[in-house]
Parts: C-alpha cells; structure tokens; sequence
C-alpha cells in the first residue's frame, strides 16, 4: 500500500498554483513547517482513532469479545481486528488525498482528473483492499465484513480530510513556535570529513603572555621589503618615488635615444661623400 501511495504521488504533475509559493532558501530543512505539522497532526488523529477502536471498540460497537464461549469471543475478537485494520488502511487512504498539497490552500482536488496514473493506482488500492478482506480470511487472519461495518470504517478514515484542513488553518508560527529549537550534534560518519588526528607533541607551543609583549609585529614596510625582486618591482612605494622612477626610466630613454642619433651621425660623416652630411637648404657641409 505504502509503495501505490508513493507511486500515485509521484506521478502527480505539479498544479500552476504553485508558482505562486515563495521559493525555499538553500539552508532550508528537507522537512518544513507545513509538512512536519501535517505530519504530526494526521500521526494525532489516525493514533487517537487507532487507540479508540482497539481498547473500547468492543463495548462502543457491541463486540461480544467476554463470550463464555470460546468460539464466539474469538470469532468477535477477529471481527474487531479486522475492522481496525480496515478503519487504519481507509485512514491511508484518504490521507494520500491531504499530501497532494504542499501548501495551506485547502483544495486538494486541483488537477485531480489530469492524472489518469493517480486515479488508477487508488483504483487498485481500494480493489486490494476489498479482496485482502473478503478473500485473504487464512493468509491475514481477519474475516469479512458486513456493510455497517464497511461504512463505519470508510466514515471514519474519512475524517483525515476535514481534519487535514483544519492542520492547513492553524498557523505556521504556531507551529514553529511549538517545537523546541534543539541542536542536534550530527555524527561525523562520513570518512572524507573526519579531520585527520594530530599528536599532541607536533602541535606548536605557544610562548608564555610575558614573552608575548616582547615581541613586537614588523612594521608593514618592512614585510613588503623582504618579498622577491620580482615582487617589490611591481609595488608602489609612494607618490614621491613613483614620479622619481618614472622620471628616471624617462632620462634614461632620452639618454639612449640622444646616443643612437650620435652614432648615425657619426656614421654618415665618415662615409664616402666627402666627409659631410647633408642639411636640407645648405648643400653639403662638414660639422
């Protein structure tokens, strides 16, 4: 039964209404407040039914189960029993409608007919349970059922539907503030988050608080002049030294620049035209 009841609702197709619910944070619980109140408040209702039938159904049903006969007490016994049992899976069974819905809207009918698989699978539910009471008398130890008793357990697994709506109306602050927030410590079973155990001897002493205040942290320039060359190259000491080591990489281009045009001047004048270079307006002349 559990196994068509997950089939049946995993074959639900999500309703459009549900774009309308505010989206979950990542830290969210796999388990909400809307879920764990309806939960805990079908457990109440299905426990407190359960409860009932099973230490006073016989005197508020007419089960003669204190018969001097034998027979007779066993025969009422079973009867009983498998009217418990019937009341119990018809609890189920309506109960599967109430968790169609994640939300407090009491609708829980929306896109019913749309899912043909969900209607099957019920279908088969209800048909198994019939069979399971009229024919599996040996194999579950139960009898069958007349139709008063058939009515009484469908009327009262019907309950899980107005009080399922009632869960819906209660709020979920209520609800949040009825549960004690306790912090469970989870255990650490998981073999790649185990922290690997470090001997007590290998774990660094720290020195003694007098000792502490003797030693003083470097000042920040002195850090920063004890990195690599490649390091304080690309570092910026200050405005004044920045503009002093741009003007020098300037002065040294100007330099370099200056010497090559002397070195091209001195080749053209010692070059076989006479000695001299030619300026534009002059003609020839020697420098």
């Amino acid at each position: 039964m559990d196994t068509f009841a997950a089939l049946a609702l995993a074959t639900d197709p999500p309703a459009p209404s549900i774009l309308d619910r505010q989206p979950d944070k990542k830290s969210a619980g796999l388990i909400s407040t809307r879920m764990g109140k309806m939960i805990i408040g079908q457990a109440i209702c299905q426990l407190a039914i359960t409860l009932v039938l099973n230490f006073a159904g016989a005197s508020l049903l007419g089960y003669d189960v204190h018969n001097t006969n034998r027979l007779i007490a066993e025969h009422e016994q079973k009867r009983l029993s498998t009217f418990i049992f019937n009341t119990f899976v018809w609890l189920q069974i309506f109960n599967e409608l109430n968790n169609r819905r994640l939300d407090n809207r009491l609708n829980i009918f929306e896109g019913i007919t749309r899912n043909y698989f969900f209607m099957i699978i019920n279908l088969i539910m209800v048909g198994g349970q019939v069979l399971i009471i009229f024919v599996g008398g040996q194999a579950f130890k139960i009898t069958p059922l007349n139709g008063k008793e058939w009515g009484l357990s469908i009327g009262l697994g019907a309950i899980s539907l107005p009080w399922g709506a009632l869960i819906r109306l209660f709020p979920d602050a209520w609800a949040a503030a009825l549960v004690p927030h306790i912090r469970i410590p989870r255990p650490n079973v998981w073999p790649f988050n185990r922290k690997k155990k470090v001997d007590e001897e290998k774990l660094p002493v720290s020195p003694p608080e007098e000792e502490k205040e003797e030693f003083a942290a470097p000042p920040l320039r002195t850090l920063t002049s004890i990195r690599g060359a490649r390091a304080a190259k690309h570092v910026r000491r200050g405005l004044h030294e920045y503009v002093h080591d741009s003007k020098a990489r300037m002065m040294g281009r100007s330099k370099v620049s200056v010497a090559a045009a002397m070195a091209r001047m001195g080749d053209a004048a010692s070059g076989p035209g006479g000695g001299g270079i030619f300026v534009e307006g002059k003609g020839k002349g020697k420098l």
